[in-house]
């Protein structure tokens, strides 16, 4: 049955090393890519990352090489995640009715050849071990934390849903780096989970304006600072959950190590789509 209108995600992104991954995050990316390929059969997929900024208070980055380059933008791992490569294309067409999209919004977008980020092909390879029938478009997040700008930058990204093409987010839910290792093997602090439950309250109970306001506020979060000591891996969840508009959500990834959250939500899934929804008991 074909796809009406597109679903949003919000994704947990991690590091390179999630492309080894067999526990939960790996599990989770293996159901992501068949559901990609094999169910949702996007046109394009248009994803916003945690790792690229934009310039200025109003400007946004799209990436438009046809064949964009993997940057290795990671540090202290074995030497063969430098050495990766894919079959991974853009589509400088898209790319330019995406900039197109954003600037009738009043956002001032403005393409670039850069390459993609580990915030684009690391998650996405992790689930498609070959794309090279879906091009895949790459978009900056603003160079701040305003957190109503990125909601509008996800709203001006919504009307790609009805195109066949798929809006992500990539960031993480919480990413805490400067407290990884003294909390490394041990249950994750508890500033994590209550900032998470925080996220799914406001996911997955709410939606439209209602869910966006929400969102807003999470600035004044008790545990903000300690959940994202710089919210640049937040900023994809506002991004999200405007592209998702009056869609529901379901959380479809629910794991922590340490001060580093996994949560992912997707907005508009089809009802016969097949990565099963976390269901509020277990979370």
């Amino acid at each position: 049955m074909a796809i009406q209108r597109q679903p949003a995600f919000f994704i947990s992104h991690g590091g390179p090393n999630l492309l080894e991954d067999n526990g939960k995050p790996g599990s989770f990316y293996t159901s992501f890519g068949n559901l990609l390929k094999n169910t949702l059969k996007p046109k394009a997929i248009v994803i916003v990352s945690a790792h690229w900024q934009g310039q200025g208070r109003n400007g946004i980055f799209v990436e438009t090489s046809a064949k964009p380059e993997l940057i290795y933008d990671f540090y202290g791992f074995p030497k063969h995640y430098y050495e990766e490569t894919w079959d991974n294309r853009g589509d400088p067409q898209v790319a330019t009715h995406v900039i197109d999209l954003l600037n009738k919004a009043g956002i001032h977008a403005e393409g670039q050849k850069r390459g993609i980020d580990h915030g684009v092909w690391v998650p996405l390879k992790r689930a498609m071990k070959s794309v090279a029938d879906i091009p895949i478009v790459a978009i900056s997040t603003f160079d701040h934390e305003d957190m109503v700008m990125h909601v509008k930058l996800g709203k001006a990204l919504a009307h790609l849903r009805d195109e066949n093409i798929v809006v992500i987010g990539s960031g993480t839910s919480v990413h805490n780096l400067r407290e990884l290792f003294s909390s490394m093997g041990k249950p994750s602090p508890s500033f994590v989970n209550r900032f998470e439950s925080s996220l799914d309250n406001i996911a997955l109970k709410h939606v439209g304006e209602e869910r966006n306001q929400l969102s807003e506020t999470l600035a004044k979060h008790p545990d903000f600072r300690r959940a994202h000591p710089t919210a640049e891996h937040l900023m994809p969840f506002h991004i999200a959950l405007g592209a998702a508009q009056d869609d529901k959500a379901v959380k479809i990834l629910d794991d922590a190590m340490s001060t580093i959250a996994w949560g992912t939500y997707a907005f508009g899934l089809p009802d016969n789509e097949y990565i099963k929804p976390i269901k509020h008991s277990e979370l």
